[in-house]
């Protein structure tokens, strides 16, 4: 099954229109259940370690993963004991158990997003633990890794059965809301947009995403409540699948007709930025999250040498394949420094202070 969005989500057409009634119920049903959990008729717990809630409130990928590994690696080298729990999506865990993802783990047991979080974050002795269940999940995570001194969420910005108190109230809690170039799209809830969660939902800060080939992150003064940092995400050089140490930078492939496979909620993100440097893309848009398990790219590139360009979130479940001609493209998200400076200090804030 191919996860793709709807067209009519990126501008108020007539379909849009039509399905806006819907819209509106299933806006007052998430209203009501955020106010049953602020009237306490919904538990709400809270972990002992502040967390930062890496989250979208569009439906689809919009660059959480890479900015959650460069969050936690960020904190990691500024003297932090960070830990990452995400939800594990189509692992083969059951709604009420939570596990570590270990590096010798595959794609098919702990979902996509998790083990590329644990191919970077592992060697660092940073833990990602997966579970629905937020709270629990963090729960044993600290039982596990004791000096474990903050969280990072992969997503989880409406599961508020785990308690916070965001730094926008005072606390150490920290929500983050990614977007990327579609921004909000025709701005309508579910099912007539992508939204989950309406646009004037409250974070402490929302940080907007550029895919590109050079960075270009500037920092900028920016006010006290929601504030927007400008990130760029920048694409590496391509690394072999069979011998990762074999690497390519992109230009090499100018002038080259690829095939390109992108497995994610927005996949011209992927083509763009390596047409623009000259290079002939065959796309191949699998779907976000997309099962790779009985597909052949002899279909779709039969040169046998010819090259395939692949994201890493797709690479962690071709693992299986010994094919040559598959070059991954990772990503890295320079954090700027106004952000982490902005994070570090409301982490150090007194954990009594409300």
């Amino acid at each position: 099954m191919r996860l793709r969005a709807p067209e009519f989500w990126e501008k108020k057409g007539l379909i849009a229109f039509l399905l806006w009634p819907v819209s509106v119920i299933y806006g007052l049903v998430i209203q009501c259940r955020k106010y049953l959990f602020d009237l306490g008729f919904f538990k709400a717990s809270a972990l002992p370690v502040p967390i930062i809630f890496v989250g979208n409130i569009r439906v689809g990928g919009t660059g959480k993963t890479p900015c959650v590994i460069a969050l936690a690696q960020a904190l990691y080298w500024k003297g932090f004991s960070p830990g990452v729990i995400s939800r594990g999506y189509r692992s083969s865990l059951k709604p009420h158990q939570t596990r570590e993802v270990l590096l010798s783990d595959s794609a098919n047991d702990v979902g996509d997003e998790p083990k590329l979080l644990a191919n970077y974050l592992n060697p660092l002795k940073i833990p990602v633990w997966i579970g629905a269940n937020r709270q629990l999940t963090g729960i044993n995570l600290l039982k596990s890794h004791k000096a474990c001194n903050v969280i990072i969420s992969d997503d989880g910005l409406s599961h508020y059965s785990l308690a916070r108190y965001s730094a926008r109230d005072g606390g150490r809690d920290i929500e983050l809301v990614v977007r990327d170039s579609r921004n909000e799209g025709n701005a309508f809830l579910l099912p007539a947009g992508p939204l989950r969660e309406p646009s004037t939902r409250p974070r402490d800060a929302t940080l907007d995403i550029s895919m590109t080939l050079e960075p270009n992150n500037v920092e900028t003064e920016t006010p006290s409540n929601n504030q927007h940092f400008t990130i760029d995400c920048v694409m590496g050089d391509a690394y072999q699948l069979i011998q990762p140490k074999a690497t390519r930078a992109l230009q090499d492939f100018k002038e080259k007709t690829v095939l390109a496979v992108a497995g994610i909620a927005n996949p011209e993100k992927f083509f763009a930025p390596l047409r623009s440097v000259g290079i002939k893309v065959i796309p191949l848009a699998m779907g976000d999250h997309a099962d790779y398990s009985g597909i052949s790219f002899d279909e779709y590139l039969s040169d046998q040498d010819g090259v395939i360009l692949m994201t890493e979130k797709d690479a962690v479940k071709c693992s299986h394949m010994q094919d040559p001609r598959i070059w991954v493209v990772p990503l890295v998200m320079p954090l700027p420094n106004n952000l982490l400076n902005w994070i570090t200090q409301i982490l150090h804030r007194q954990p009594d202070k409300k």
